[in-house]
C-alpha cells in the first residue's frame, strides 16, 4: 500500500469478485515461525486466482490455528489490532481500486501496488529532514548520534528505497540482527537506537506526516541487564603471543591491541598520529566529547605504534568491517571461553551462552583498557583524566566488573585448596 488509509468510521463494502483472509506462510521447519500474510481470492468469469500481501508480522506455527491466533499466545490482542489494522486497510484500497478500475484481478492489483506516489518521500529523506530540525533544537550529542543511527539506515537499506508503509515487526527483526551481527552493538545500545527512531517516528506523527501511532505496537528489543565483555589478563597475553596467519588479520590484531592499551574508542584510535605524541604521552581531543586525554605509552603500544612509525592509517577499515573480523581473530587466539548473557524478555528472565569471541566488538577494547587499569589499582581520577569520561559516576560500573574478576580469581584458590 502507498500510505496507511485512517477511517472515522466503519463503512460497509458491497459484494465483490474476491474476498480475503489470514493465512500462515513459511513456518521454518528449524524455528516453527511463519509470516502471517493476507491471502485475496479472485473468483470471475470462471477464473480463480490468489494473491498474498505481507502484513509485517510473525508467529510461531504452534500458536497458528485453523486461520486463527491461540488464546495461548501471550500477545495475542495486541498482534489482533495491528492485523485488523492492517486487514482494514486492505479492504479500503481494494475497494478503491474496484471503484476505479471496475473489477479487479490479481494483475490489476499487483500493478497497483508498484504505484508510488511521485510526493510521497521515503523514510531516508524524512529522516534527514527530522535531523535538519534537530541540529537546530538538540544537543551536539544528541545530533552525533542520529547521525550514527542514519548512516547505518543508510548501509542497511543499500540502494532500497523503504517508505514507511513497510515500517513493520519485519523491518525491526532485521534491523536488530544487523546491528548486532554486522554493526557489533551490545544489546542496550540497540535499545537506546531505537527509542531514537521512536523519537523520529512521534515528530511524523506530529507533524501529520503518520495518521497513527501503528509503531508503538511493535516488540522492540528489551534488554536490561547485561554481562559487560571484557578481555582479562590472560587472554590479552593470548592476543599478543598469537602469530597472525595474514597481513590483514595482522593489521586487525595491531588495532585492537591499540584499543585495548590506549582505552580510545575506535574512531579516535585510527587517527592517531606522530603529531600527537609529547614525551611519553599521546595527546588526543576526542571526537565524541571533545575532551582533551593524555595517555601514557604502554611498551606494548608503543611496540605497536613503531611499527607503523606512527601514522595507523594503513589500519583504517570501517568498525563493521573490524567487528566481522576481530571476531575471527579472538576465535583464532582461543579467547572461546563460554560466556552467559542475562536479558528479560516480556518480563522473563533468560539466560543465553555465547563462545566468548562472538561477543567482542571494538569497544571491548576500551572495556578491556578500564577494568585492567582498576584491577591494577589505578585510582578512578585517573582512569578518567585518560578515558575522557565526563562523569566519575560513569566509570563505577567497572568498579563492580572488576570485583567479580577478583571474586573469579578467589574462587580459583578456593578450589585449589580443596
Amino acid at each position: 500500500m502507498n500510505q496507511r488509509i485512517s477511517v472515522s468510521s466503519a463503512t460497509e463494502l458491497p459484494l465483490k469478485m474476491y474476498r480475503t483472509k489470514y493465512v500462515l506462510k513459511n513456518p521454518s521447519k528449524k524455528s516453527g515461525i511463519g509470516k502471517i500474510t493476507i491471502e485475496i481470492y479472485f473468483s470471475r468469469d470462471g477464473r480463480r486466482e490468489r494473491m498474498y500481501l505481507p502484513t509485517g508480522e510473525e508467529i510461531h506455527e504452534k500458536y497458528w490455528t485453523n486461520g486463527a491466533i491461540s488464546k495461548s499466545y501471550s500477545q495475542k490482542e495486541q498482534l489482533l489490532r495491528r492485523l485488523e489494522d492492517k486487514h482494514h486497510e486492505v479492504k479500503q484500497q481494494l475497494y478503491q481500486w474496484e471503484k476505479e478500475l471496475g473489477y479487479l484481478n490479481a494483475d490489476l492489483v499487483k500493478a497497483k501496488l508498484e504505484e508510488k506516489p511521485v510526493q510521497e518521500k521515503d523514510m531516508l529523506t524524512l529522516f534527514d529532514e527530522f535531523m535538519e530540525v534537530k541540529r537546530l533544537t538538540a544537543k551536539h550529542k544528541m545530533v552525533i548520534k542520529l547521525n550514527t543511527i542514519r548512516n547505518h539506515l543508510g548501509e542497511f537499506l543499500g540502494k532500497k528505497r523503504m517508505y514507511l508503509v513497510e515500517y513493520n515487526q519485519t523491518f525491526i527483526n532485521r534491523l536488530t540482527h544487523y546491528w548486532e551481527q554486522k554493526v557489533g552493538l551490545q544489546p542496550n545500545t540497540i535499545h537506546k537506537n531505537f527509542r531514537f527512531i521512536l523519537l523520529f517516528l512521534n515528530y511524523l506523527k506530529k507533524e501529520g506526516v503518520l495518521e497513527n501511532e501503528f509503531y508503538k505496537e511493535f516488540q522492540y528489543p528489551r534488554t536490561v541487564e547485561t554481562n559487560t565483555i571484557v578481555l582479562t589478563k590472560d587472554e590479552v597475553v593470548k592476543l599478543i603471543q598469537y602469530v597472525p596467519k595474514t597481513n590483514s588479520e595482522s593489521k586487525v590484531r595491531d588495532l585492537f591491541l591499540v584499543l585495548i592499551f590506549t582505552g580510545l574508542r575506535f574512531g579516535d584510535a585510527v587517527r592517531i598520529s606522530k603529531s600527537w605524541v609529547r614525551g611519553e604521552f599521546l595527546y588526543i581531543n576526542t571526537q565524541k566529547t571533545g575532551e582533551r586525554v593524555s595517555i601514557p605509552l604502554h611498551p606494548r603500544l608503543k611496540a605497536v605504534l613503531d611499527k607503523y612509525e606512527y601514522d595507523l592509517k594503513p589500519l583504517k577499515i570501517s568498525n563493521q568491517k573490524f567487528n566481522d573480523y576481530v571476531k575471527d581473530l579472538c576465535k583464532e587466539a582461543g579467547i572461546t571461553d563460554p560466556i552467559e548473557i542475562v536479558r528479560h524478555e516480556k518480563g522473563v528472565r533468560q539466560y543465553l551462552t555465547f563462545p566468548k569471541h562472538k561477543l567482542i566488538a571494538s569497544h571491548t577494547g576500551r572495556r578491556t583498557f578500564i577494568t585492567n587499569a582498576i584491577l591494577a589499582g589505578i585510582p578512578l581520577p585517573v582512569i578518567q583524566k585518560i578515558t575522557g569520561h565526563r562523569k566519575l559516576t560513569t566509570l563505577q560500573k567497572y568498579v563492580e566488573i572488576a570485583d567479580d574478576s577478583k571474586k573469579s580469581e578467589l574462587e580459583k584458590l578456593t578450589n585449589y585448596f580443596k
